[in-house]
């Protein structure tokens, strides 16, 4: 599976919502969608390092993660104490849709993060007319950063940059980032390295909130990523595939605890 074969995929499916959904249609819907708490106020914390828990049921490296619904994995997160909520919303191969980002807005009290592959400003609208408080915006990706920055924020949500080399850092911060992640796993072939965020976090300014994504497994992910500069930890596969995931949950916050000061 090539990263290529995914956005050909992805676009394929864009193309059909804005047929069947003009976005006249979406702004519309935004009307009667309030944007309820600031994704990223809810990683500002002084001591600890912020974790984000994903709903994500499948991914191209790891398979079919789990067939738990975000009916019920949300409201572990939030009893957990997750700072905020990732929402995949690929269908192909993440094997889940937009409408578990609506879902989420009902049931959940958390901050919500759209993570798909935003293509074009129509999807950004999408997300505001489905409850997310912020998107995730690829540096390499998005066609014109500065302006879809500048789309979200007019809507009232956040956007995570991502970035996996320091020329993406560079274009994130001139477009205006405020949150900038670094993905630990390769698109060429799904590997993890952490040292991709103890190289780049270097880059980006201590204003700019930091979150580490991809990888992190244990108590020892967790503090070897704080101890690089992350703000904030998005944490996915490992959460969804345990078979206590309460207890991998508290696992990984217990260990970001005052991680911060650690440094």
């Amino acid at each position: 599976m090539k990263f290529s074969d995914i956005i050909k995929q992805r676009r394929e499916v864009l193309n059909k919502e804005k047929f069947y959904k003009p976005l006249s249609e979406l702004k519309e819907d935004i009307k009667r969608i309030k944007v309820r708490k600031s994704f990223k106020n809810s990683l500002l914390k002084e001591d600890d390092v912020s974790i984000i828990c994903e709903y994500k049921p499948a991914s191209p490296s790891a398979g079919d993660i789990s067939n738990l619904t975000v009916e019920t994995v949300l409201p572990l997160f939030e009893k957990m104490g997750a700072s905020a909520a990732s929402i995949i919303t690929e269908e192909k191969f993440f094997k889940s849709n937009v409408n578990n980002l609506k879902i989420a807005c009902k049931i959940s009290g958390l901050p919500l993060l759209r993570k798909d592959f935003i293509l074009d400003e129509y999807q950004i609208y999408e997300s505001r007319a489905n409850g997310a408080n912020a998107i995730l915006l690829m540096a390499d990706l998005y066609p014109n950063l500065s302006e879809g920055i500048l789309i979200t924020q007019y809507l009232g949500m956040d956007v995570m940059v991502e970035c996996k080399n320091e020329e993406e850092i560079k274009k994130a911060i001139n477009a205006g980032a405020e949150i900038i992640g670094i993905n630990n796993r390769s698109f060429e072939d799904f590997s993890i390295n952490f040292n991709r965020t103890q190289k780049l976090s270097a880059l980006v300014p201590s204003e700019i909130i930091l979150v580490s994504e991809s990888g992190v497994k244990n108590r020892d992910n967790v503090k070897l990523l704080s101890s690089y500069g992350a703000d904030a930890l998005l944490v996915g596969t490992s959460i969804m595939e345990s078979n206590e995931m309460s207890r991998k949950i508290v696992e990984i916050i217990s260990a970001a605890k005052n991680s911060r000061l650690e440094r």
